[in-house]
């Protein structure tokens, strides 16, 4: 069996960090998340993985360079190959753009931009059991997240991938980006630009093909926005129990704290529920609250910052990308 990352997107909803980083190599407790989907497949049984890319692919093949603690015992190589995009295709035509690496045997879709605690294993055996042609896996669905609900029926059928006609007698869950796709899926798949979820599966429902859900209860979240990358990162920080997570020796006061390597923090600073990434320096008497900070930033002494995103000047941006930000010494300052 292999697998796919879906790694391709712009990340449109992560800006301003996506200027820096492309949404699969943003850190997430100090590993880019894409790290996270490879685990996902490296946990089935997955050794071949084809990545998408489309924006700062250099950036997602540098992320995507797996790595796993050492057991003691041999595991598997993980071999991973990539397939670039010059123009989007979105999830429907990059998977048919990897046809000929994925054709042979039922195999495994993921987004790249999601933290998963499931094992797929059983997900694989619930789609081998019903004969799907699709299994879409799942979680509970809560009206806060403000994620499109999908609904399924008591057979574990998916019975509309919008709203139901029924209101009332289909269950809504979530779902994760992870999917299951038979080899069958090959005679449905466009070879245009074309979304699965919006354009391919509600046509296959129609007429009366197998999409499944398998309903995970593992924690599981996405981080398409700075505001839930944050707050879902402090959240499963405290999951770990942990009140710290940091790559380099930090003396300032610290609760709820990420920080990566090369992070000099001076005296008498005070950081809260903040994000520092790597190859930044915080001057003395600072205080953050509820911050991101990018990779290679230097805060002044004495700088106080709540709900906010700090990066350098981008090298290659225009007045649009940069608007709504505030220059401040040698960096710019975004509302969170």
């Amino acid at each position: 069996m292999k697998g796919m990352i879906l790694a391709a997107g712009l990340g449109s909803r992560l800006h301003p960090l996506t200027l820096f980083r492309p949404k699969p190599a943003i850190p997430f407790l100090n590993r880019p998340l894409i790290q996270y989907s490879l685990d996902l497949l490296h946990q089935a049984g997955i050794q071949d993985v084809i990545i998408n890319t489309h924006h700062l692919p250099d950036e997602v093949r540098d992320a995507a360079q797996f790595s796993r603690p050492a057991t003691g015992a041999q595991e598997p190589v993980l071999q991973t190959v990539f397939s670039h995009e010059p123009e989007i295709q979105g999830t429907a035509g990059a998977i048919a753009r990897a046809r000929d690496f994925l054709s042979g045997d039922t195999f495994v879709v993921c987004n790249g931009k999601i933290y998963f605690e499931e094992r797929l294993t059983d997900a694989i055996r619930f789609h081998q059991e019903q004969g799907a042609l699709v299994t879409l896996v799942l979680v509970p669905h809560s009206e806060m997240e403000g994620f499109n609900p999908v609904f399924m029926d008591e057979k574990n059928r998916i019975a509309a991938l919008r709203s139901p006609q029924e209101e009332g007698l289909l269950q809504p869950y979530t779902f994760t980006g992870v999917q299951i796709l038979d080899s069958k899926i090959w005679d449905f798949l466009p070879e245009r630009p074309s979304d699965t979820i919006n354009d391919v599966y509600p046509g296959l429902i129609e007429k009366g093909h197998l999409i499944a859900g398998f309903v995970s209860q593992s924690y599981w979240c996405e981080c398409s926005t700075p505001q839930r990358y944050l707050s879902k990162s402090l959240e499963v920080l405290k999951s770990r129990g942990l009140e710290n997570l940091t790559d380099s020796p930090i003396g300032a006061s610290c609760q709820g704290v990420v920080a990566g390597h090369s992070v000099q923090v001076e005296g008498d600073c005070r950081l809260e529920h903040s994000i520092l990434w790597n190859r930044i320096g915080v001057g003395r008497n600072c205080f953050l609250r509820g911050v991101i900070v990018a990779d290679g930033v230097d805060l002044a002494p004495a700088t106080r910052l709540s709900n906010a995103i700090v990066t350098p000047l981008p090298e290659r941006a225009d007045k649009q990308a940069t608007a709504g930000a505030r220059l401040h010494d040698d960096c710019l300052i975004w509302p969170l």
